[in-house]
């Protein structure tokens, strides 16, 4: 059975005058209905919260899935393994030299003191940096 566009007018209908009747409804009312149809209307509303519960939780289970996965691709993005103080130094001094541009646009002390005004763990930082945004810190190969 194929639908039409009135068929599904007559169900939207439908369905907004049954939101309707029960938005119109009092509390007795509802109650009442749920006696009816149920022995326990309480039994009926924590089933009824234990499955939107449910739902909530497999929904934030799925947003923390994407977000570990998001995390993980943007670590794996761009690694820059430790490397020793001396040679980090070198590295970020090469990068510099290369760009002179980019030797202006980074901190006043990379600026002024070629790195060397850093700490280890500052010029470790600026390395993971600039490899995040697709710049080259590995030795020229010769």
């Amino acid at each position: 059975m194929t639908s039409t566009k009135s068929d599904r007018d007559a169900l939207a209908r439908l369905a907004d005058a049954f939101v309707e009747d029960i938005l119109d409804a009092s509390d007795e009312e509802i109650l009442a209905e749920a006696r009816e149809d149920y022995t326990d209307p309480a039994a009926a509303a924590a089933q009824t919260k234990m499955l939107f519960d449910k739902a909530a939780a497999a929904a934030g289970k799925g947003r923390l899935a994407a977000a570990r996965a998001a995390v993980a691709a943007q670590r794996g993005a761009a690694t820059v393994t430790r490397l020793d103080p001396a040679e980090a130094r070198r590295r970020l001094q090469r990068v510099l030299t290369r760009d002179p541009e980019m030797a202006r646009q980074l901190t006043h002390a990379a600026r002024n003191d070629q790195g060397t005004g850093l700490s280890d763990s500052e010029v470790q930082g600026l390395l993971e940096d600039l490899a995040e945004l697709g710049i080259s810190t590995e030795p020229d190969e010769r």
